[in-house]
C-alpha cells in the first residue's frame, strides 16, 4: 500500500493516510476516514464534557440533581446509583431496525429516549460533585481522574493524594497549583516537574529538592532562581519571601515566570519513549501524533490516556487501562477491546460499535445505549447470536447505501463517529472548545450544539479587596462568605463571579502557608491551561545557538514535530541540544 492524499469533507483541507494507517483500518475492518485528524478529534471531543457540572431533572424522581448534562440537553437522566442498579433494563427501549431510514436518525431517537447516568463515574467513595472519574475516594470537584484520594479541584489526575488546584498530575502528594507534575511531593505552583520534593514556582525540574523559582535543574537542592545556596541560607530566604502573603507571592510569581521563558525548552514533554511524536507522552512505543499518553504502544491520534497499557488503537481519546483495538472512540477503559465509534464504554467488554454508556461486561452490541451485561443487541433490542451476526452486515451495507446527511451537508456512512449535532453537550462546555476555541456564531455555523448558560446572581459577602493578605489572618469564618472573584466575570473564562472556600482547602493552605486564592475555580483552571501546550503539532527545526554546543560551529539542523507554535517566544531545542542546557 502507498500513502494517499485525501480531502477532508469537513474543513476541505488535504490530509495524508499512510500505509500503516491502511494496515490498521484493514485489521479493524473499517473504511478509511473522510475527516482529517484534527476534524476527527474536534468531532469526537464535542461529545465530551470534561469538567462542568449542571443541575438537571431526574426523570424518575423529578428532582434536580447534579449532572454533567445541562438542563437544556434533550437527553433524559437517572441518578447514577439508580442507573447502575438492576431496577430497570435498557432493552425495554429496544427498537426494530428500520431499513427505510438512515441509521443515525434511528440512533438519535434512541439517544433521546433511553435514560443516561447523570455523570460518568465508577467505583467512587465519598466524592462529591466529581465527574469523569474512576476509583477515587474522599474527593471534591475532581474531574477526569483515576485512583485519586482526598483531593479537590483537580482536572486530569492519576493516583495523587491530598492535592488541590492542579492540572495534568500523576502520583503527586501534598501539592498545590501545579501543571504536568509527576511523582512530586510538597510541590507548589510548578510546571513540567518530576520526582521533586519541596519545590515552589519551578519549571522543568527533575529529582530536585528544596528549590524555588528554578528552571531545567536535575538532582539539585537549595537553589533559588537557579543560584546555589546552603541549606541554612535557603531556609532563611524562604522565610524572608513571606510566601503566605498574596502581595509578596504575586511579585515572586511574576519574577519566576519571566525567568522561565528565558530557558530553552525540549521540543516534547515526555520520557522513556521509543519512536513517538506529539506531546506529554510517557513510557510509550510507536505512538504517533499522540497527546498526553501513558504506556501506549502501536497507536496514533490518541489523547488523554490516564493509565495503560493501550495497544493497537487509533483516534482514541480519554481513559485507557488495559485496552486494545479501539478506533474513533471516547472514554473507553478497563479491559475493553475491539470498540468502534463509541463513547462511555468501560469494564471488560468487547465488540461494541456505535454504543453509548454500555457497561459493564457488554459485548457484541451495535447502536446501543445504556445497556449493562448485555450481548447481541441492536438499537437496544435483544437478538440471538445467529440473528445478530446476520443482521449487522445488512445494517452496515444499508448505512453505506442510505447515509445520513447532516445540516452542513456532511455525509455519514459506516465508519464515521456520531454527528456533532447529536451531541448532548453545548460546544462551549466540551473538550472540543478547549482544544478548538470557537465563538457562538462560529460554532453554530460549523453545526455544533450551543446552549446559552444560565447566569447565577450570587450575593457577594466578601469583596476581593477585603480578603486578608496573609493566610495566617484567615479563620474559619471564611466558610460563611461568598467571595468575589477578582475577574468579576469579565475574563471570558466562564467566570462564576464568586466562590466559596471549603474546610479541606483552608486546612491545606494554612498548613502549607499558601495565600487564599483570589479567583473562582473556573478562572484558576483556565489560568493553568495557559501553562499547558495544546494538542496541535508543527514541523520545526532546532533553535539552539552555535556557541559551546557539541556540534561545534555548524548550526543544528535536526527537524522535529512539536506543540510549540512557531510564533511562541520559547527557544525550542532538539533532544541532544536540550541535554547540553540542563543543569
Amino acid at each position: 500500500m502507498k500513502s494517499e492524499i485525501k480531502n477532508c469533507q469537513n474543513c476541505k483541507k488535504d490530509f495524508t493516510i499512510e500505509p500503516d494507517d491502511f494496515g490498521f483500518y484493514e485489521k479493524i475492518k473499517v473504511p478509511p476516514p473522510t475527516f482529517c485528524p484534527d476534524c476527527r478529534l474536534q468531532r469526537r471531543m464535542s461529545w465530551r464534557n470534561d469538567w462542568r457540572l449542571f443541575k438537571k431533572k431526574d426523570i424518575r424522581t423529578g428532582e434536580k440533581i447534579f449532572s454533567f448534562f445541562p438542563e437544556e440537553s434533550p437527553v433524559k437522566i437517572f441518578d447514577r446509583d439508580f442507573w447502575i442498579s438492576d431496577a430497570w433494563n435498557g432493552t425495554e427501549y429496544g427498537k426494530e431496525y428500520d431499513f427505510s431510514r438512515p441509521f443515525f436518525v434511528q440512533f438519535k431517537e434512541l439517544l433521546y429516549s433511553v435514560p443516561l447516568p447523570a455523570h460518568s463515574m465508577i467505583n467512587i467513595v465519598n466524592s462529591h460533585y466529581c465527574t469523569n472519574a474512576n476509583n477515587i475516594k474522599g474527593c471534591y470537584l475532581v474531574r477526569g481522574a483515576s485512583y485519586t484520594e482526598d483531593s479537590a479541584y483537580l482536572i486530569w489526575d492519576q493516583e495523587s493524594k491530598q492535592c488541590l488546584d492542579s492540572h495534568i498530575t500523576s502520583k503527586c502528594e501534598l501539592s498545590y497549583g501545579n501543571v504536568n507534575t509527576i511523582a512530586c511531593y510538597r510541590t507548589f505552583f510548578s510546571v513540567d516537574c518530576e520526582s521533586c520534593q519541596e519545590i515552589i514556582l519551578c519549571k522543568d525540574c527533575v529529582g530536585c529538592n528544596s528549590c524555588f523559582g528554578s528552571v531545567s535543574l536535575r538532582n539539585k537542592s537549595y537553589c533559588i532562581f537557579n543560584e546555589q545556596y546552603s541549606r541554612e541560607e535557603y531556609l532563611k530566604k524562604i522565610i524572608e519571601f513571606n510566601l503566605g502573603s498574596e502581595k509578596s507571592f504575586q511579585v515572586l510569581k511574576s519574577e519566576a515566570h519571566e525567568r522561565w521563558i528565558k530557558y530553552p525548552q525540549k521540543y516534547i514533554h515526555g520520557r522513556h519513549n521509543a519512536n513517538v511524536s506529539g506531546d506529554y507522552i510517557y513510557e510509550s512505543k510507536n505512538a504517533q501524533d499522540c497527546y498526553r499518553a501513558i504506556n501506549v504502544e502501536d497507536g496514533k491520534y490518541i489523547q488523554n490516556i490516564l493509565t495503560g497499557p493501550v495497544r493497537d488503537c487509533y483516534d482514541y481519546s480519554n481513559y485507557g487501562d488495559n485496552v486494545e483495538m479501539i478506533y474513533e472512540s471516547l472514554v473507553i477503559g478497563d479491559g475493553m477491546s475491539n470498540v468502534k465509534f463509541s463513547t462511555q464504554a468501560v469494564r471488560n467488554g468487547k465488540n461494541l460499535t456505535y454504543c453509548v454508556f454500555c457497561f459493564p461486561s457488554c459485548s457484541d452490541l451495535f447502536g446501543c445505549i445504556s445497556l449493562c451485561n448485555k450481548k447481541y443487541c441492536i438499537l437496544n433490542k435483544q437478538y440471538t447470536k445467529e440473528e445478530y451476526e446476520e443482521l449487522v452486515p445488512k445494517i452496515i451495507k444499508h448505512m453505506n447505501e442510505t447515509p445520513f446527511i447532516d445540516q452542513k451537508g456532511r455525509v455519514f456512512r459506516y465508519g464515521e463517529f456520531f454527528p456533532s449535532e447529536f451531541s448532548p453537550f453545548s460546544y462551549q462546555t466540551t473538550a472540543a472548545c478547549e482544544f478548538f476555541p470557537l465563538s457562538k456564531a462560529e460554532a453554530q455555523e460549523k453545526g455544533f450544539v450551543w446552549y446559552e448558560p444560565k447566569k447565577q446572581n450570587y450575593t457577594i459577602t466578601l469583596e476581593n479587596k477585603n480578603i486578608p493578605d496573609n493566610i495566617k489572618d484567615v479563620d474559619e469564618s471564611i466558610f460563611d462568605q461568598v467571595i468575589e472573584c477578582a475577574h468579576r466575570g469579565t475574563c471570558g473564562h466562564e467566570c462564576t463571579g464568586a466562590f466559596r472556600v471549603i474546610k479541606m482547602e483552608l486546612d491545606f493552605l494554612k498548613r502549607m502557608n499558601i495565600p487564599l486564592p483570589r479567583l473562582c475555580t473556573n478562572c484558576r483552571h483556565f489560568g493553568r491551561l495557559s501553562l499547558r501546550n495544546p494538542p496541535k503539532f508543527y514541523n520545526r527545526v532546532c533553535m539552539c545557538e552555535q556557541e559551546n554546543h557539541f556540534h561545534g560551529k555548524e548550526r543544528c539542523v535536526v527537524e522535529f514535530k512539536t506543540s510549540y507554535a512557531p510564533d511562541r517566544p520559547e527557544k525550542v531545542y532538539c533532544e541532544k541540544c536540550y541535554q547540553q542546557e540542563v543543569y
